[in-house]
């Protein structure tokens, strides 16, 4: 029997269902009275219990805390890499053995979700929340008073796993309490976040590194971290319905001694281990047999390694070839600020024209932002890399440095409206969009392996920048990563082109469609 047939019947043979006095749903199937499940679900659709359901205020409040977090976490992989001159005199390291420090935080930060992701599934949300913030706090107390590189590393690592519920957790929260049609500029800000938060920390730690070292960096990091745990834990509500749910059939279970009160997340979820084991194996699967996430991960990939090169390379230009100090080095990192906003601002415009597109064009209308991303990206390569000279005032390098991260915020927006959705499901066009939420599980599958894979490869970036740029020299290493820049602009063209055709021939996507029929 196939796949589909399977589901029908099963349809069909499901139980009728009535409400009873606590707002919940009893099967009445021919069995036992003992064996009925009482499922418990929200008690009406309004249900203020329900998150969708929460004031405007509170889930403004809670996308705040998970903004806070991201930036917190963002802000202390750049603060590290302009500290990191301090460090290794302190330490007595070389440049390439002090880098390991961005890149055993940056490989935890992309690998920690795989495994955390399904512990919220079963724990919640906020028991996750709180025990990563504690972790990623408690860690800059080591860093600071380390007195050798391994304490260094270890921390950084365990940090980095700390860290990591910032991108594992935050775009769930935002699906768990914004209905679909709200989430655009809820999502849009958490997109703006993960780039800006980044350049926070060059500019507010230069002066700092310059003038006190790096200890005093991790000591204010310690600070900082301290008081958003403590806001954290005071403010933060669990906001997994499921979860919500089975506690609520816990309490009516407690309260009445009747044990027939079930959540479905209680009757349906599988165990710890098997939920582990999917959300490690399915990210893998993703990438190697879907195009779509293929084509996409590696593009989104090539742009984060670009990020994290700029980490090492601005530093080395602008002390280099402008005379600057670590602190003003430092400033120059406000282009990674004011870069996503002006591609926030791009997005914008392009949100018209998916509107006004959308029904003709498919899911291929979401490439707009992408196809200006992927000409502006080379572009502001060519530009920074050919700037870079001591007869060149240097605002202009930093305009190329703003383009390229103006380029990375759609090149990553893309990543979130075109590829992930369209593993999730057959695109029809009936704002909101609710079957993206029925399949939600296959999104985080197709983002973590997308999150995994960058991240790895930009700590690799992060390693080979300084000694690429020693050796070729700043012109020739900036110009090898513009004409790669340049090769993977056709991406979205070739999408846009031929996006709805790689889709009809995907398999996971066939088995999608099936499911909505």
């Amino acid at each position: 029997m196939s796949l589909q047939e399977d589901i029908v019947e099963a349809a069909q043979n499901l139980p009728q269902v009535a409400w009873n006095d606590h707002k919940t749903m009893i099967s009445s199937s021919p069995t036992d009275e003992k064996d009925v499940v009482i499922e418990v679900l929200w008690d009406s659709p309004s249900d203020p219990a329900n998150p969708v359901n929460w004031p405007k205020s509170r889930k403004w409040l809670l996308s705040g805390i998970g903004y806070g977090f991201l930036t917190l976490v963002g802000g202390s992989v750049s603060a590290y890499a302009i500290a990191q001159p301090s460090l290794e005199r302190t330490l007595h390291i070389s440049t390439a053995t002090g880098t390991l420090g961005i890149v055993v935080f940056t490989i935890s930060y992309g690998a920690a979700p795989l495994v955390l992701a399904p512990l919220s599934e079963v724990f919640g949300r906020s028991p996750v929340y709180i025990a990563s913030a504690i972790v990623f706090w408690l860690m800059f107390l080591p860093q600071a008073l380390a007195q050798n590189l391994e304490t260094v590393l270890i921390t950084r690592f365990i940090s980095g796993c700390g860290g990591s519920t910032a991108v594992a957790l935050v775009g769930g929260t935002l699906a768990d309490i914004w209905e679909t049609h709200e989430r655009g500029l809820p999502m849009a800000l958490f997109s703006f976040v993960a780039f800006a938060g980044t350049g926070l920390g060059p500019v507010s730690f230069g002066y700092i590194e310059l003038a006190l070292g790096f200890r005093y960096v991790n000591w204010i990091m310690f600070g900082l971290s301290g008081l958003f745990t403590i806001a954290l834990v005071l403010l933060l509500q669990e906001t997994r319905a499921s979860v919500i749910l089975t506690r609520k059939a816990a309490k009516l279970r407690l309260e009445t001694g009747d044990l027939r009160y079930r959540a479905k997340a209680e009757e349906e979820r599988a165990s710890l281990s098997v939920l582990v084991k999917t959300s490690l194996l399915r990210p893998i699967r993703f990438f190697f047999t879907e195009a779509i996430v293929f084509v996409f991960t590696m593009w989104i990939t090539y742009a984060w390694g670009i990020l994290y090169i700029q980490l090492e390379s601005i530093p080395l230009v602008f002390t280099e070839l402008h005379d600057f100090n670590i602190g003003e080095s430092g400033l120059v990192f406000v282009a990674q600020i004011i870069g996503p906003v002006v591609g926030f601002s791009v997005n914008l415009w392009c949100d018209k024209l998916y509107a006004r597109n959308v029904e003709k064009k498919g899911p291929e209308a979401r490439l707009y932002i992408a196809i200006i991303s992927g000409l502006a990206l080379p572009l502001g390569c060519w530009m920074y890399t050919w700037t870079s000279w001591t007869g060149v005032h240097w605002v202009v390098p930093i305009i190329g440095i703003t383009i390229i991260y103006a380029s990375m915020f759609g090149i990553y927006l893309a990543c979130f409206n075109y590829a992930s959705p369209l593993l999730c499901i057959k695109f029809t066009y009936s704002p909101p969009l609710q079957l993206a939420d029925s399949y939600t599980i296959y999104a985080s599958s197709a983002l973590s392996a997308q999150s995994c894979i960058r991240l790895s490869v930009g700590a690799l970036f992060s390693l080979i920048a300084a000694p690429m740029y020693e050796r070729l020299g700043i012109h020739v290493a900036g110009s090898v990563l513009a004409a790669l820049a340049s090769l993977f602009a056709v991406t979205p063209f070739v999408m846009y082109r031929y996006g709805e055709r790689i889709r009809a021939r995907s398999s996971f996507a066939k088995h999608l469609a099936s499911l909505e029929r």
